[in-house]
C-alpha cells in the first residue's frame, strides 16, 4: 500500500485518485490507527556500487556525450553549492546570535531593559528579536558555540557522503547531532580521539505529507519519508480525525 501512497502523491493530483484514496483507507484502518510501521519503500536509484564495467560504461567518452553526465554533474554541483551556502550563512549567523545572546545576560543590557521598562526571559529575547521558538534559538546558540574543529569535519564528512552520490543532512539539526555524537565519543575513547566514530546522517527522501489546521484545534501533520517510517507529533486520534474530514471531501467529490 506505501507504493500506491508515493505513486498516488507523485502522478495523480486529482482528488478522486484511487491511491491517495487507498492510503487514507489504509491509515483511517485498525491497523493504521493502531500506528504500525508501513512498508519500505525502495530509493530512487542513483550512479552508486557500481561494477567495474558499469563504472567503465559511463567513463566512455560518448557514453558521457550522449547522456550528457558533465551537465549533470556541474547541476548537481551547482545545488550542492546552494545548500552548502546556505550552511554557512547559518554558521555565520549563530556566531552572530551567540554574541547577542550573551550580551543579552550582562549588566549594562539587565539596566538598559529596566530602564525602558522591559523584562525578557529567554523565550522573548528569542522570539522578539529573531522571531524564532526558543527551540530552534538554543540551536542556534549552540552551534556558535562548536569549536570550529567540529564543523570542519562535520563539512569534510558531508562532501564524502556528496561524493558518494547520496545527500547528507547539512543542516543547523544534522550538525548538533554529529557534534553530540563527537562529543560522546571522545569521553569514551579519552583524550584525542576526538570522536572518530561519529558519522553524518544521510537523508531520507519524504514521499507523501499530510497536514490539517483546524480552528481552535492542534495542527495535524504527518510525513512519511522512503524508509516506511512515519514521522508525527500527533497522537492517532487526531490523525484519525483529519483524515475524517479528507474522506468526507473525497466522498463528495465522487458524487
Amino acid at each position: 500500500m506505501l507504493r500506491a501512497i508515493a505513486v498516488g502523491v507523485s502522478k495523480h493530483h486529482g482528488a478522486q485518485s484511487p491511491a491517495v484514496v487507498g492510503c487514507v483507507a489504509y491509515l483511517m484502518s485498525p491497523k493504521g490507527r493502531n500506528g504500525k510501521q508501513l512498508k519500505t519503500l525502495k530509493t530512487p536509484i542513483k550512479m552508486t556500487n557500481l561494477l567495474s564495467i558499469e563504472s567503465a560504461f559511463l567513463s566512455n567518452s560518448e557514453v558521457k556525450q550522449a547522456l550528457n553526465l558533465t551537465e549533470i554533474k556541474r547541476l548537481s554541483t551547482t545545488l550542492s553549492n546552494g545548500q552548502k551556502k546556505k550552511f554557512a550563512t547559518t554558521l555565520t549567523l549563530s556566531a552572530v546570535v551567540l554574541k547577542a545572546f550573551e550580551w543579552f545576560g550582562t549588566e549594562e543590557c539587565k539596566q538598559l531593559m529596566t530602564i525602558e521598562g522591559i523584562s525578557w526571559t529567554t523565550e522573548d529575547f528569542a522570539n522578539k528579536v529573531f522571531g524564532w521558538q526558543k527551540s530552534y534559538f538554543y540551536k542556534v546558540v549552540k552551534a556558535g558555540k562548536l569549536d570550529t574543529s567540529v564543523v570542519d569535519k562535520f563539512n569534510t564528512k558531508c562532501d564524502e557522503i556528496e561524493a558518494s552520490g547520496e545527500e547528507p543532512n547539512r543542516t543547523l539539526e544534522g550538525l548538533l547531532k554529529f557534534a553530540k555524537a563527537v562529543e560522546e565519543g571522545t569521553e569514551e575513547g579519552g583524550e584525542g580521539e576526538e570522536g572518530e566514530g561519529a558519522e553524518v546522517e544521510v537523508k531520507v527522501p519524504t514521499i507523501l505529507t499530510f497536514t490539517f489546521k483546524p480552528e481552535g484545534g492542534k495542527n495535524v501533520a504527518v510525513r512519511i519519508d522512503a524508509n516506511g517510517v512515519m514521522k508525527t507529533t500527533n497522537d492517532n486520534n487526531q490523525i484519525f480525525d483529519a483524515l475524517q474530514i479528507l474522506m468526507g471531501k473525497l466522498a463528495e467529490n465522487q458524487n
